[in-house]
């Protein structure tokens, strides 16, 4: 029996943490494998997915609900001179709390293997009692930009067993801009448990009487989180033009973060408010994917963008900017979907009318990416490789 430590920093809703749960959803029926996975906020209301987490999979949290509920707290009257002492007080606080609280844990239990799995645990990992597996979900490039940063971000990869990269170009970035020896490193793809998201696009259980309605319209879908990087003020500008042009299609945006309100202000500086709607968060996103004629993604940065995956097999193509990294690993070079070059917004504009025009173009993406493309991402293989790793 392999003991494995499986760490996050939280369960929010987010990319990250979606993938998380589905190599959970894996792991945990491998009956060798001994799985424990370590939370760094014990937050109920924001860590969503954790219902989702296996029962077999023992939780166990780092910083209580309280000192969280508490430094929150601070976080939101920082202005209050008193309170940002607090606050910053806090944070140091929770760094040695963290530290102190992660050896302990290692004295009391032995685990094989460790895994990192968003890379938050990289100023302890000298506590970290065991082999280390480090997972990058981004580009790197801009972690070069700081060469003080940078030097330090290579030292700390440095201390990893393994470094697990999800595209293959976010390998290479590792291994030409961080000198990774190519044996340190390999390439997962995100997992996907195909059969459940064919499943829950079917599943209307969570689907309100006001989501019905706007679930009868026709309309375009992006789904991320509403922070700088992700675009969504190029995809709110694109929109205003095709509405010039005469698309009818609504723009409906699901997900959550601090950029909602600059977002609905600019949504209604260009008086789109009956048109470009933010829905929040959507625990099951999949009806609002499976029921939309276009999925869109002006994202400036990605990891490997698996939202692109849940939209094909909901059966809805996908137009995407041409970030670094990830989206050629899915779409191919336009073979699965439409590339488009980052911030080019005309052409972002001029791909979305001759893909609403094009019902056969839509249907043929699809097809071709359930027939070549869709397999590499299924759990099984990937849970097979991981295994091997492990």
């Amino acid at each position: 029996m392999k003991k494995v430590l499986f760490y996050n920093g939280q369960l929010f809703m987010g990319g990250i943490e979606r993938v998380a749960i589905s190599y959970l959803e894996g792991l945990s029926k491998e009956k060798d494998l001994d799985i424990t996975l370590v939370i760094k906020e014990n937050n109920p209301e924001k860590n969503i997915f954790i219902k989702d987490v296996p029962s077999n999979i023992k939780i166990e949290f780092i910083k209580t609900e309280k000192m969280v509920s508490f430094r929150n707290k601070a976080s939101n009257k920082r202005k209050n001179p008193f309170w940002k002492i607090v606050y910053f007080f806090m944070l140091n606080y929770e760094r040695m709390y963290m530290k102190k609280w992660l050896k302990n844990y290692f004295l009391k239990n032995k685990f094989d293997v460790t895994i990192d799995f968003d890379m938050s645990l990289g100023k302890y990992l000298d506590v970290v009692d065991s082999k280390k597996i480090g997972w990058l979900h981004f580009s790197l490039i801009g972690k070069r930009k700081n060469k003080r940063k940078g030097k330090r971000f290579e030292k700390r990869l440095e201390k990893y067993d393994k470094i697990i990269a999800i595209c293959d170009e976010m390998k290479e970035e590792a291994k030409n801009l961080f000198n990774i020896p190519e044996e340190k490193l390999e390439r997962l793809y995100n997992p996907f448990d195909i059969e459940k998201v064919k499943r829950e696009r079917l599943n209307d259980t969570e689907v309100t009487e006001e989501d019905k309605k706007y679930l009868q319209e026709d309309y375009m879908v992006a789904v991320s989180r509403l922070v700088k990087g992700k675009g969504r003020e190029d995809l709110i500008e694109i929109y205003s033009k095709l509405k010039e042009k005469g698309v009818k299609e609504k723009l409906y945006i699901l997900g959550d973060g601090n950029q909602k309100q600059e977002l609905q202000n600019k949504i209604e500086n260009l008086n789109l408010q009956n048109d470009v709607f933010l829905l929040g968060q959507k625990k099951n996103p999949y009806p609002w994917m499976k029921n939309a004629k276009i999925f869109l993604h002006t994202s400036y940065g990605e990891g490997l963008p698996t939202v692109f995956l849940e939209s094909m097999i909901c059966g809805t193509p996908v137009i995407a900017y041409d970030c670094p990294t990830g989206p050629k690993d899915i779409l191919g070079k336009n073979e699965y979907g439409v590339l488009v070059k980052t911030g080019n917004k005309t052409k972002f504009e001029e791909e979305i009318i001759e893909l609403l025009s094009n019902t056969d173009k839509q249907q043929e993406y699809i097809d071709k990416f359930f027939k070549e493309k869709l397999s590499e991402f299924s759990i099984e293989t990937i849970i097979k490789k991981l295994k091997e790793i492990l």
